[in-house]
This record gives structure tokens, sequence and C-alpha cells, in this order.
């Protein structure tokens, strides 16, 4: 049961407006990085030129995150409301067909990541003449999307109701950088700086100095656990909430 369930959920990659519409989106806010570099910084030499816009992988995985947590918890919403999710349940067991979203929403929390890493990198070819890609980053920038599609899934199936997740996954998430500038040393330990943290990004890009992050094994801990519980909170209602 859990393969057929696993291949009508790769089949709704297929024609799926959501990922394409929340992917321009990525690629869109990446792109907007354009008008944040100062034009001098396109004058300066290529080492220092790499090294000024090295920051901006952690920025273009943020904005990749929060954009792959909204499509997680959208396409879940989206199924609910059109009645996918009602009718799969009448032909497989409920432990199946959530189990089958989970790398569903991984991978496509990756690819809106992806579009990201394209568009930030089109952003600064634009202005600056392209800059090497550091393929480690590119990594770990799609490995953050799908732990981000991840925890966006969590919360749509907890919230449910399709506008309201639109909010409650962005902020989610985007609440770390709002706590970080009156409190980093508990910013730190909420889900996407710690996110960040686990993926040894340099979160001195996002405001946070070295002596305030927590250090790798802890951060990979605190991301895990809220990723964890994300999804077994979502996996608890959703076996037991009927599903209209």
């Amino acid at each position: 049961m859990i393969r057929r369930a696993l291949r009508a959920q790769a089949l709704s990659f297929v024609g799926d407006v959501v990922l394409l519409g929340v992917a321009a989106a990525a690629f869109v806010m990446a792109l907007t990085l354009a008008t944040s570099i100062p034009p001098q910084i396109a004058d300066a030499p290529a080492g220092m030129r790499d090294e000024l816009t090295a920051p901006f992988g952690a920025v273009i995985a943020t904005y990749g995150a929060v954009l792959a947590a909204v499509y997680g918890s959208f396409r879940y919403t989206i199924d609910r409301r059109d009645g996918v999710i009602a009718q799969r349940l009448t032909m497989q067991p409920r432990r199946a067909v959530f189990l089958a979203r989970i790398p569903a929403s991984a991978v496509g929390g990756a690819l809106v990541a992806l579009a990201g890493v394209v568009g930030g990198h089109t952003a600064l070819m634009v202005t600056l003449g392209g800059v090497p890609m550091e393929w480690s980053v590119v990594g770990s920038t799609l490995a953050l999307g799908a732990v981000a599609g991840l925890w966006g899934m969590g919360i749509g199936v907890v919230v449910q109701a399709h506008l309201v997740a639109l909010f409650v996954a962005s902020l989610s998430l985007g609440a770390a950088m709002l706590v970080a500038l009156f409190w980093k040393g508990g910013a730190v330990y909420l889900p996407l700086l710690a996110m960040l943290a686990a993926l040894r990004f340099d979160l001195t890009a996002v405001g946070i100095m070295p002596k305030d992050s927590l250090d790798s094994t802890l951060a990979v801990l605190v991301a895990a656990g809220w990723t964890l519980a994300a999804l077994l909170t979502g996996g608890a209602v959703f076996m037991n909430r009927d599903v209209k």
C-alpha cells in the first residue's frame, strides 16, 4: 500500500502548479538581491568581491527555506480543499497517505530552494558579472529547503485552512529574525536559525555572531527536534481528524 501511495504522490508532481508558483516566487525574491548589492562591489578585486558576496548564500537559503515551508503547507491544504486527500483515503490507509507525503514535501521544498539559488546567482551575475558557485553551499541550501518543506507539511496538516497556512508557515520560520533583533540567545533555538546552523551557514549574514550561535551538534539536535515535532504533531492530527 505504501508503494501505491508513493507512486500516486510522485505522479502529483506532474502539473504541480503549487510547486511552479512557489518556485517562481522564490526565484523572484532571490532576484531582488540585485537591488541590495552596492555598485562599488562590482569594481572590487575578484578575491575581495567573492568575500563580500559570500554572506548572500545564507540570505538566499533563508528565502528558499521560508518559501519551501509555504510549499509544504500549501501542498497539503490545497489537496485537502480540492478533495484529493479524501479521495485517496478511500483507496489507501491513512498511515500510507501521510507517510507518502513526507518524501514528496522534502523533494518539493528542495526544488523551491533550488529556484532561489538560481534567482540569487542570476542577480549576482547581472550586477557583478557572476561569482563562483560553491556547490557545498548549494547542497546545504537544497537540504535546508527539504527540511523546511517537511516543517511546512506538518504546519499545513495541523492548520488545514489554506490562507492561514500561508501566514503560519512563513511566520513560524521568519519569526526567528524578529526575535533575533532583541534576544539572540533565544532566537538561535528557533527552527530557522537552528536549521541554518545545523547546515553550517554563516549566521553573521542574518545578524547572529559566532558567540551567540549554537555549535553544530546542538544545532542538528534542535533542528531535528523541531522538524520531528512538526511531523509527529501533523501525523497525530491526520490520523485522528476527519477529512472532508
